[in-house]
């Protein structure tokens, strides 16, 4: 009696602060702006083939700073996106162009985000930074279990 009681504490109390912890996440509200810039930026970071790029260094003045390069068929960038997450909230400016009836329109939008949507932001390019860094190191590894399978099977030949 006394472990299930124990049990339902430690239950409780788990989720309770992972519910804690979701509320402190939750995303303001926004403007339409704002949510269609966001929604267009998580596109771009899930899309396979946006580069995603990442400055190493954190400035104090700056910030850490995400980029998204999506090229087009042509080979011509796109959509360009940078990220500039500050301990206040994030800048995302989008610039590019879309051919809308055989017409060019370029675009540079540059909004203002709140802390949470920048942890958001943040948060997802680096889920999706580390599965393709997983996804290419696993190919690498697998090219190198071949490799050393041939060499032993050459050596085993002489």
């Amino acid at each position: 009696m006394i472990m299930n009681f124990k049990r339902w504490i430690y239950y409780r109390f788990t989720r309770f602060s992972v519910r804690n912890k979701w509320s402190k996440n939750k995303i303001p509200d926004l403007s339409k702006v704002q949510e269609h810039i966001l929604k267009i930026t998580l596109a771009l970071i899930s899309d396979n083939d946006s580069e995603l790029l990442i400055n190493p260094t954190i400035d104090s003045n700056v910030g850490e700073k995400y980029y998204i390069k999506k090229l087009g068929e042509d080979e011509e960038i796109e959509k360009f996106v940078t990220i500039s997450k500050t301990s206040t909230g994030c800048s995302v400016a989008l610039m590019g162009h879309e051919i809308i009836e055989g017409s060019k329109h370029n675009y540079h939008y540059e909004v203002w985000l709140s802390e949470s949507c920048g942890n958001v932001i943040a948060d997802k390019f680096s889920r999706v930074i580390r599965r393709r860094r997983n996804k290419m190191e696993s190919e690498i590894r697998k090219d190198g279990e071949n490799t050393l399978e041939l060499i032993l099977k050459k050596l085993e030949q002489k």
